[in-house]
Formats: structure tokens, sequence, C-alpha cells
């Protein structure tokens, strides 16, 4: 893998975005956000480690992240992550329910909530890009 498949993820991940913030049905754009940030955040951490990280649950994503940021010394950013995880903790909940019950009809979302998940991921996105930009590993 290389530097096409981190591209390949962040372009997914920008048109599931876009998606979200266009499509008309509040459970597709909470899922669309959701599968955003999920994506983003994989990418990203093969850019910076070069390794996979499975799983969808974007709390532990972002966990993982930061650890491995601690690990290396940036702890700054890696701070930032945790403070973002505290402030759009309800958000990032919301999604982690929309890549699951929201999938098979068990939870509906309406427009507010969908809009808060949508919100997050932006923010996320930016958050993630500032990582790449402050991280030289190597």
């Amino acid at each position: 893998m290389s530097g096409e498949y981190v591209e390949k993820l962040k372009r997914r991940a920008r048109v599931f975005l876009r998606e979200a913030i266009s499509v008309g049905d509040p459970d597709l754009a909470a899922f669309f956000a959701e599968q955003a940030m999920q994506l983003y955040i994989k990418a990203v951490y093969y850019e910076l480690f070069g390794d996979l990280i499975r799983g969808h649950k974007l709390r532990e994503l972002i966990s993982i992240l930061a650890r491995s940021l601690d690990k290396h010394g940036f702890n700054d950013i890696a701070n930032k992550l945790r403070e973002f995880v505290e402030e759009f903790k309800g958000a990032l909940i919301l999604g982690e329910e929309a890549y699951t019950a929201g999938r098979y009809g068990e939870i509906s979302y309406n427009h507010e909530e969908a809009g808060e998940v949508i919100r997050a991921a932006e923010k996320f996105v930016e958050i993630l890009d500032e990582v790449v930009k402050r991280v030289k590993l190597g």
C-alpha cells in the first residue's frame, strides 16, 4: 500500500461528507458523516504510522491515534483529539449508532441530530489535517 491508498480513503471520506451535507434523509446523513470520519482517521493513521487500524467505533479509533501520537511525543495534538472527543461526544455516539443500529432501521435521526454528526465530521477532518501537517515521523 502507498500514498494511493491514503488518497483513496481520504477521497471516499470527502465524498461521504459531501453526500451527508446534501442528502435529505437524516438517517443517511448521520451514517455518511460517520463513514467520513471512520475512513479519514484510518487514512491518517496509515499515512503517519504505516499501519492499518481496524474497527469502527469512532471513539476507539481516536483513542488509538491519540495513544500513538503520545508514544511519539506529540502530546499536544493528542490532547487536541481528546478535547475533540469531549466536545463532540454526543455526536460521536450518534455516529457510532448510525453505523450499526441506524442502518437496520432500529434508530431514526432527526435533522438536528444528523447536523450534529455532520458538524463533528467537518471539525474532525480539520483536526486530522492539522495532525498530518504537524506530525513528522522518521
